[in-house]
C-alpha cells in the first residue's frame, strides 16, 4: 500500500498535535490536594481568612505572609491568669518554626475555625493599626498522639494590624498584616 505524503504528514501532526501517550498532561489536577486560593489582603478580616486557609493546610509561605517580618516588628503573647503563669513571647521566627514544624509533619491535623462576622476596632496601641478580638471560634491542634484545643470561650484572643500603604496591589491601595497577636486564658473547663 502506497500512502500519499499529505496523509503521513496529516497524521503525524495529528500525533504531535494531541501530545503523546508517554507525556501525561501537565497542570492542574492529579497531583494531590490543590493549595487554597489566598484574597489579596486588602481588609483586616481577609488577613484571617488567609490565616485561617494557610494554618488548616499547613501552607508555611502564605500564613508567614500573614505576619508583619520586620525583625522584631511581630510580637505574640500568650498569658495563663488561671494558673499565673508567665507571659510566653512569640516572634516572627517562632511563628514561622511552628508552621514549618506543622508542614513537615504527615499526621498533624490543624484546624483553624473562624467566627462569621469579625468586627474591627480601632486600636489603642496606634490610631493608623486595627484590632479584631476574639476571631477564633475553634482552634484544634492534632499530631496523633498529643491534641491542643483551644477554648474560646476561657481566652480573649486579639489580632492587631498594621496597615501598608500605598500598595498597588490592593483594590483598596492598603494591604494589612498581624503585627501584635494576644491570648489570654482566664478561665478552665473544670
Amino acid at each position: 500500500m502506497r500512502y500519499s505524503r499529505l496523509a503521513v504528514l496529516c497524521a503525524g501532526l495529528a500525533l504531535l498535535l494531541s501530545g503523546c501517550i508517554f507525556s501525561p498532561k501537565k497542570g492542574a489536577g492529579g497531583g494531590g490536594i490543590e493549595p487554597p486560593k489566598y484574597e489579596v489582603p486588602a481588609y483586616p478580616h481577609i488577613v484571617l481568612e488567609n490565616l485561617r486557609k494557610a494554618y488548616t493546610a499547613k501552607d508555611s509561605v502564605a500564613y508567614k505572609a500573614c505576619f508583619d517580618d520586620r525583625p522584631g516588628a511581630y510580637v505574640g503573647t500568650t498569658q495563663d491568669v488561671v494558673h499565673q503563669t508567665p507571659v510566653d513571647t512569640l516572634y516572627f521566627t517562632d511563628e514561622a518554626e511552628h508552621i514549618a514544624a506543622l508542614a513537615r509533619s504527615i499526621t498533624a491535623i490543624a484546624d483553624l475555625q473562624l467566627v462569621p462576622f469579625p468586627v474591627r476596632r480601632a486600636d489603642s496601641e496606634d490610631p493608623s493599626w486595627a484590632l479584631i478580638q476574639n476571631p477564633v471560634s475553634s482552634l484544634r491542634i492534632d499530631d496523633g498522639q498529643t491534641s491542643y484545643v483551644v477554648t474560646p470561650s476561657n481566652e480573649t484572643i486579639e489580632f492587631h494590624f498594621i496597615p501598608k500603604t500605598p500598595d498597588s496591589s490592593s483594590p483598596t491601595d492598603t494591604t494589612w498584616k498581624i503585627i501584635r497577636w494576644t491570648e489570654v486564658l482566664f478561665a478552665t473547663n473544670q
